[in-house]
C-alpha cells in the first residue's frame, strides 16, 4: 500500500476536535448585521466537502432571486463543518447526515440549539470491481468487510468521509474506531483501487460516485452492490433514486442545513432551500427530501 493510503482508525483522533469547543458552550451565536433580513445580507455556509457544488448552486439561485443577498460557500472536511458554526466563523452549514454522538452531547448543552432542516436524501453505497463475483450485500456482510471480520478483503473510504464512517457506524451499531479500511487520497484513486482487484469494495456516498461520473472519473470498471436488510428473504435493492426516496433502500442518509433560530438570513436562506431550492435538488445527484409541486395546464 502507499503512501496515499491511511487506516481508517486515524478517524478516531476526529472525535476529540470537539473538545475546544466546549469553551463555546455558553457563548452566543455570531451576531448578525443589523441590516441583515431574510433575503438581504452577507454570509458564510460551512458545508461538507462533497455538497460543495450543490451548496453553491443553491446560493447563486438565491442570490439571483434576492439580489442583495451575498452568500459564500466554505467547503470544509466533514468532521470540521459543525466546527465553524461554533467559532462563528459561519452562520449555517450543509452537512450529510445526522449528528453523532458527541456533537449531540456538545450542541444540547448550549444555550441557543441549534437547528437543523432536511433538505436532501443520499445513499451509502458499496462498489466493487466489475470481475468480482458478489451480486448482492446485506448490511452486516457490508459491516464485516469494513470492520475486518473477512478475510483477504480490502476495503477502502475516501480521506476525510468522517460522516459517511459515523453514519455508517450508527446505522451498524457499531464504533467509528473499530472500521478497518483504507482511505484514499481522491475518487479516481479510490475507484483505480476497487477496478484492479477481484476482492475489494469501496464505501462512500451515491452523490460522490455520480458526481465523479460527471466530471469524467473512469467508472465502467466498477459496479453497485444491491444492499439488503438484516432479515430473512430481504430483497436485495439498488439506490434508485424512487428506492431512497421512499426509504426502501437500507442506508439512506438525510443532508441537513444547520443553523441559529433568530438568524433572519440564515433562516431565509433555509427556508429557500427546503421550497424553492428543492427543484436545484431534484435536478443534481441528491434526491430532494419533498416532491416539488407542478402545475398542470390543461387547455
Amino acid at each position: 500500500m502507499n503512501n496515499h493510503a491511511l487506516p481508517v482508525k486515524s478517524f478516531r483522533s476526529a472525535r476529540w476536535m470537539f473538545i475546544p469547543l466546549l469553551l463555546l458552550l455558553f457563548s452566543g451565536c455570531r451576531k448578525q448585521a443589523e441590516t441583515d433580513t431574510a433575503r438581504s445580507g452577507r454570509m458564510v455556509v460551512s458545508v461538507d466537502r462533497q455538497l460543495k457544488e450543490i451548496a453553491g448552486i443553491e446560493a447563486g439561485m438565491f442570490s439571483r432571486y434576492y439580489a442583495d443577498a451575498h452568500l459564500e460557500i466554505a467547503p470544509c472536511a466533514p468532521a470540521g463543518t459543525l466546527g465553524r458554526l461554533l467559532d462563528k466563523s459561519a452562520r449555517a452549514a450543509l452537512i450529510s447526515g445526522d449528528f453523532d454522538a458527541a456533537e449531540d452531547t456538545l450542541f444540547h448543552g448550549m444555550k441557543q440549539q441549534l437547528r437543523k432542516e432536511p433538505v436532501a436524501l443520499d445513499a451509502i453505497i458499496c462498489i466493487t470491481g466489475t470481475h468480482n463475483g458478489r451480486e448482492h450485500l446485506s448490511v452486516k456482510d457490508i459491516g464485516d468487510l469494513f470492520y475486518g471480520n473477512s478475510k483477504g478483503v480490502q476495503a477502502f473510504v475516501l480521506k476525510d468521509d468522517y460522516r459517511l464512517i459515523s453514519v455508517f457506524s450508527a446505522r451498524t451499531g457499531r464504533k467509528k474506531t473499530g472500521m478497518r479500511a483504507w482511505s484514499c487520497s481522491s475518487i479516481d484513486d479510490l475507484l483505480q483501487r476497487v477496478s484492479s482487484s477481484d476482492n475489494s469494495y469501496a464505501l462512500l456516498f451515491r452523490s460522490s460516485l455520480e458526481s465523479a461520473r460527471e466530471a469524467g472519473s473512469d467508472t465502467k470498471n466498477v459496479k453497485i452492490l444491491p444492499v439488503s436488510e438484516n432479515v430473512a428473504d430481504a430483497v436485495p435493492i439498488l439506490p434508485e433514486r424512487d428506492a431512497v426516496f421512499e426509504n426502501r433502500y437500507p442506508l439512506v442518509a438525510t443532508v441537513y442545513y444547520v443553523y441559529y433560530p433568530g438568524d433572519a438570513l440564515a433562516t431565509g436562506f433555509g427556508s429557500w432551500i427546503s421550497s424553492s431550492g428543492q427543484k436545484a435538488m431534484e435536478r443534481s445527484t441528491y434526491v430532494p427530501y419533498r416532491l416539488t409541486q407542478r402545475t398542470i395546464i390543461l387547455k
